[in-house]
């Protein structure tokens, strides 16, 4: 495949605006595989079309299947397991005791096809007594429609099941369906919400997580980009709330007001109680 840097630099700009994902010069080859999507889901022969039909007029559509395409929606279930044990282990019942009335809701940020919070809640079913379950409830939310709508219909084929997810609990909260696809429990669907969200543009709610899980996101952001993130992530925390980070993500380097904890040797970040 053959784009021109002006070409490249269009989608480059243009995901960059709208998801803050960067693609450098020297990263430019990465978005052939982008282009070839495009264009056979527009039925295009070639990036030139395609460039001449964004640069055009980008329809809501054609921005929701480049968004959709661009994206990064690799995940599967209990993906890392530490953050899952630690969560029910030493986090929950620490908000339990300083929250003792009301909901403990938490975040899915960038939740891809979900897999991430049903593993959630899937580890406080399993773990928790029945007074947290009740009390927990997980916002989910995405970018992309296309993830976003596996998600919310809460059927997973066999390769999806099988990447992280011991047979017990796959039994236990899960069905088989007659094509051998399999559908998640509609008692525990009920404790997530999808909805899509966009972490550099949308508004954030004030004051309301207990636990945000914001994994594999800020890697593909710039400097800024990280910041501006960690502090809308921050004023959305409650305080005493939780965020979990990514494998290998850290805030070295970064302006943020949390604070720092290791559990069992995962450093996860904590907003202090003023």
């Amino acid at each position: 495949m053959s784009a021109t840097p002006a070409i490249y630099k269009f989608f480059a700009d243009y995901i960059y605006t709208k998801t803050g994902i960067t693609y450098l010069e020297k990263d430019y080859y990465r978005l052939d595989s982008r282009f070839k999507d495009l264009m056979e889901y527009f039925e295009l022969d070639n990036v030139d079309a395609l460039y001449d039909m964004y640069k055009s007029n980008i329809t809501p559509d054609m921005h929701a299947v480049l968004i959709n395409f661009s994206t990064n929606n690799e995940t599967y279930f209990f993906r890392d397991k530490r953050p899952f044990k630690v969560l029910v282990k030493e986090i929950l019942p620490k908000l339990m005791d300083q929250y003792t009335m009301g909901l403990i809701n938490i975040w899915s940020a960038a939740s891809s096809t979900g897999q991430e919070a049903l593993s959630i809640a899937m580890s406080i079913s399993d773990k928790c007594d029945d007074k947290t379950l009740s009390r927990v409830l997980i916002d989910a939310t995405d970018i992309s429609k296309e993830a976003l709508k596996k998600a919310e219909s809460g059927i997973y084929n066999g390769l999806d099941v099988q990447r992280g997810m011991p047979i017990t609990t796959l039994m236990k909260h899960f069905e088989q369906l007659e094509n051998e696809d399999w559908k998640v429990s509609k008692d525990l669907k009920s404790k997530v919400r999808f909805s899509e969200f966009n972490l550099l543009t949308d508004i954030y709610r004030k004051n309301y997580y207990h636990v945000i899980f914001c994994r594999n996101v800020l890697i593909y952001q710039d400097k800024q980009n990280k910041e501006n993130i960690l502090n809308e992530i921050y004023t959305s925390l409650k305080p005493g709330g939780y965020m979990f980070l990514g494998n290998g993500e850290s805030l070295i380097g970064l302006e943020t007001n949390f604070e720092r904890e290791t559990y069992d040797g995962l450093t996860i970040y904590r907003k202090p109680i003023e």
